[in-house]
């Protein structure tokens, strides 16, 4: 199993070719269609434990903990297992770069089945 470290190296080597695309948690579709487009623009690993952070070109971030089973590439971007996911991302259409206003994060915890932890609906429920 790769490291945070090690898949944080494998997408910096990526950017810009890695898979832009529409952002699924746990089966959760983010916004409920697959109509965001989102591109990685960083990637380093944090912490300890160590986790992925991932940085997206509209201020979003996707922080993975223990990430496993990963297919990084120009045509797919999976990672398959983790204990604990982060997404931040702001409220499209009233974030003014810059700023961290109108900042929303929902966070999961689970092994294999992913279950989202704190939020009722993902993300609908999430805290701001």
């Amino acid at each position: 199993m790769a490291s945070a470290s090690d898949l944080a190296a494998e997408i910096s080597q990526l950017i810009p070719r890695v898979k832009r695309g529409s952002l699924v948690v746990f089966g959760d579709i983010f916004g409920g269609r697959i109509d965001n487009i989102h591109t990685v623009t960083a990637a380093k690993a944090l912490g300890d434990p160590e986790r992925l952070v991932v940085e997206f070109d509209e201020g979003e971030t996707l922080e993975v903990w223990d990430p496993g089973n990963a297919t990084i590439s120009s045509w797919e971007f999976c990672i398959s297992t983790a204990t604990k996911a982060r997404w931040e991302w702001f409220y499209y259409g009233l974030w003014v770069p810059g700023t961290v206003s109108h900042g929303l994060i929902c966070g999961f915890a689970g092994t294999g089945a992913w279950a989202p932890a704190g939020c009722e609906r993902w993300p609908y429920a999430c805290s701001t």
